[in-house]
């Protein structure tokens, strides 16, 4: 229902089909449009934004719309292998508050062993207090990620290697999927403590 009615909007803006619209939009301000404009069909598909939607694309970013950037950001960081500019745009997403951005930047600052810093973008989602929003975050950015053809970097091998856990505490539960493990490396946690929605009070035990 979302995806429709962002590729609608859309359509009506460049195609000027606005027939089946009662609103006057005459005096709408472009910025506060498409700054706001809902993009959440081209944050699960970037490539039909790379190469069907440039010029939405770039009001978009001209505008500094938060889900655009972390589009932008994704389309820079594992297609055009412009890192630094993936991450300025994943950073920007963040600051413009959309989960996604922050959850995907936090996770690259980690694997690359930038873990305080990590820690304090992933900080922002209040995982600790619920684990809802940031599972929700690895979903979407998981089904993202794959329609990308992404090559694991020796540097993240690198970051894997060291994930052996700080803490004691079920040892033989140690999570296995990349983004967790990152999120055990930086927080010293094992899976049974992080997937367990039971007792908050052991979750706080098992983080140094």
């Amino acid at each position: 229902m979302g995806e429709e009615k962002s590729v609608n909007s859309y359509d009506i803006v460049y195609i000027g089909d606005s027939s089946n619209s009662n609103d006057d939009h005459s005096n709408s301000d472009p910025t506060i449009y498409f700054r706001n404009i809902s993009l959440s069909y081209f944050a699960a598909e970037p490539f039909e934004m790379l190469t069907k939607h440039n010029r939405c694309k770039e009001l978009c970013l001209e505008n500094d719309n938060p889900e655009e950037n972390y589009i932008e950001g994704i389309l820079q960081y594992f297609v055009h292998k412009e890192k630094r500019k993936g991450l300025y745009h994943l950073r920007q997403a963040s600051i413009g508050e959309y989960t996604n951005g922050t959850y995907l930047y936090g996770l690259l600052l980690l694997a690359f062993e930038h873990y305080p810093k990590g820690k304090k973008y992933l900080d922002k989602l209040q995982w600790k207090e619920n684990l809802s929003t940031s599972d929700h975050c690895w979903k979407r950015v998981k089904k993202t990620l794959s329609t990308i053809p992404a090559i694991m970097e020796t540097r993240y091998y690198t970051a894997m290697v060291n994930l052996e856990p700080q803490t004691e505490c079920h040892p033989d539960n140690i999570l296995s999927m990349q983004a967790l493990l990152l999120l055990q490396k930086a927080y010293s946690i094992c899976s049974v403590c992080y997937e367990s929605r039971l007792k908050k009070e052991e979750l706080w035990r098992c983080i140094i």
